[in-house]
């Protein structure tokens, strides 16, 4: 599992960026840099399994809530609302 999430992380452009522009500026240069990366990709990794671990939970449990027909009639309306709200401001923004 870890094997798989460290092989789909090396050609994620996310973790690309924050490997190259977010991190480095955590380093210190005058400890060793590769032990720092090193802790750093290690809890970027962590940290990408435990958000990958609560999309797969929300996912088996909104599955079977979209699997009623209130699920999803309540699931449109939301995102009706929210739709409508950021059409709304889009609307009544001025530009400077």
């Amino acid at each position: 599992m870890v094997k798989d999430l460290y092989c789909s992380s090396l050609g994620n452009p996310k973790a690309i960026l924050i490997f190259t522009a977010f991190l480095p500026q955590f380093v210190d240069p005058q400890a060793p840099v590769s032990a720092q990366f090193l802790v750093l990709g290690a809890l970027f990794l962590a940290l990408e399994w435990i958000a990958i671990s609560a999309y797969a939970y929300m996912g088996l449990h909104m599955r079977r809530w979209f699997a009623e027909p209130r699920g999803k009639r309540i699931f449109n309306r939301c995102c009706a609302v929210l739709l409508s709200g950021a059409a709304s401001v889009l609307l009544l923004a001025r530009r400077a």
